[in-house]
């Protein structure tokens, strides 16, 4: 008995050292992971303009959006008008006739929203309008770049290279508290954020993937700003935007998110 106990301790202390080195391994692959995601968004930020682009505020961007149909056809130059003021305020004018307009106004801070489709009246948002605009600034990279990413309540994941054409890039996921996802590739020479990946589900009640590709890098007041962004719904090119002019921090009041004028007071005047 003696002996089989003397055998058996050394075993044992040998399976605790395996353990032990297991463990260790993994806290520093998990470690090594966490410095690179860190790495990943703090080159990027650098690359985009460091304290200039983190000193952001406010957007006010104008230029020209195409829609694809399933054939891939145009829809022709659509103008817009985009107001955006960090983190959680929107208003988005589209439509190339000034009083026919469809206008998307969001305070997500105040969870408000209206919506002015053409000649119709304005209308309060939806429940879906709100939950849809929602994400749309959470997926935002804006939002996801200056706050999203450093929020303790999201996970990320550092997954490597991407597939395909995406093998020069390196790819982070960050899982938010209620499971959404949204994937971000950055380019291994700029070390900016080309791509963003996510899903949704459309009008039809389908889950899709969509995918956000920024190209045609300028450099504005200092921040480092893609002039183009292709959107695609599971691999289909579903819309383009070409940004002619835009601005950084134009003071813009809480009071331009608010309920719109009625169009008709409007035309009565």
């Amino acid at each position: 008995m003696a002996r089989t106990i003397k055998q058996t301790i050394p075993r044992c202390g040998f399976s605790a050292f395996l353990i032990f080195c297991f463990l260790i391994t993994v806290a520093r692959g998990q470690e090594t992971n966490e410095e690179k995601i860190r790495t990943l968004f703090e080159g990027a930020i650098a690359a985009m303009g460091g304290d200039a682009y983190m000193d952001v505020r406010d957007i006010v961007s104008e230029g020209n959006y195409f829609v694809f149909n399933s054939r891939g056809e145009s829809s022709g130059l659509i103008k817009f008008v985009d107001y955006t003021k960090l983190p959680d305020k929107s208003r988005y004018e589209l439509g190339n006739k000034k009083n026919e307009l469809d206008i998307t106004i969001f305070d997500l801070a105040k969870n408000e929203g209206w919506i002015i489709e053409g000649e119709r009246e304005v209308r309060d948002a939806t429940e879906d309008d709100m939950k849809s605009f929602r994400a749309a600034a959470n997926h935002s990279l804006e939002n996801i770049l200056r706050f999203r990413w450093k929020d303790p309540q999201n996970r990320l994941f550092y997954l490597g290279p991407g597939e395909g054409a995406d093998v020069t890039r390196d790819m982070v996921k960050l899982i938010d508290p209620e499971n959404d996802e949204v994937s971000v590739y950055f380019d291994r020479i700029s070390k900016l954020p080309v791509k963003i990946e996510f899903q949704r589900i459309n009008e039809r009640g389908i889950r899709v993937r969509v995918t956000d590709e920024y190209s045609q890098w300028h450099k504005i007041q200092g921040v480092l700003t893609p002039k183009r962004i292709d959107s695609y719904m599971n691999g289909r090119r579903s819309s383009q935007q070409f940004i002619l002019k835009l601005s950084y921090n134009n003071n813009i009041r809480d009071d331009f998110f608010s309920r719109p004028v009625s169009k008709t007071k409007t035309k009565k005047k």
